[in-house]
């Protein structure tokens, strides 16, 4: 396996910066539906104790809630569970605001904590540009739907039905 699989290296100075990486501002873009990055994902995948499985969907999300919701620029998250097999377990966190990577970063050994007590074998983590159109658009389309986006899941989750 790869070194760079089995420790992630957050400092790899031969990875290069895409262009929505490096621009700080959102510019608006012709007709609103094209896509901006403004949120930063963070993903941790991972195979889960035996005895621990059972216990993963019912805890881990209310405790990923109550441990981050007050955290500057956590904007929610979500535990995927894979329907083939209930111990493959990713973790998505999500983070907005100017400093969203630093903030991602700086939160990542917290996180890794809280899910400790579930992990057997970490699989991988990786901090990702997450997509979705520009907030305005959402709003448009909650309208639509007759439902305001509470958080940045019920956004995404909105501009998705659209």
């Amino acid at each position: 396996m790869p070194r760079a699989l089995q420790s992630p290296n957050r400092q790899n100075h031969n990875s290069h910066l895409f262009p929505f990486q490096l621009a700080q501002s959102s510019t608006h873009r012709g007709n609103g539906c094209q896509p901006i990055s403004r949120i930063t994902a963070l993903t941790i995948e991972f195979v889960a104790k035996p005895n621990e499985a059972h216990r993963v969907h019912t805890t881990l999300p209310a405790a990923l809630h109550s441990a981050f919701g007050e955290v500057a620029g956590f904007a929610g998250g979500f535990v995927l569970i894979a329907n083939y097999e209930a111990r493959l377990v990713t973790v998505v966190t999500l983070w907005s605001g100017e400093d969203r990577l630093r903030n991602c970063n700086e939160n990542l050994k917290w996180i890794r904590a809280l899910l400790n007590p579930y992990l057997d074998r970490c699989l991988r983590i990786q901090t990702l540009a997450a997509f979705v159109p520009e907030l305005k658009v959402a709003q448009e389309t909650a309208a639509i739907t007759s439902s305001a986006p509470q958080t940045v899941e019920d956004e995404v989750i909105a501009t998705c039905a659209a």
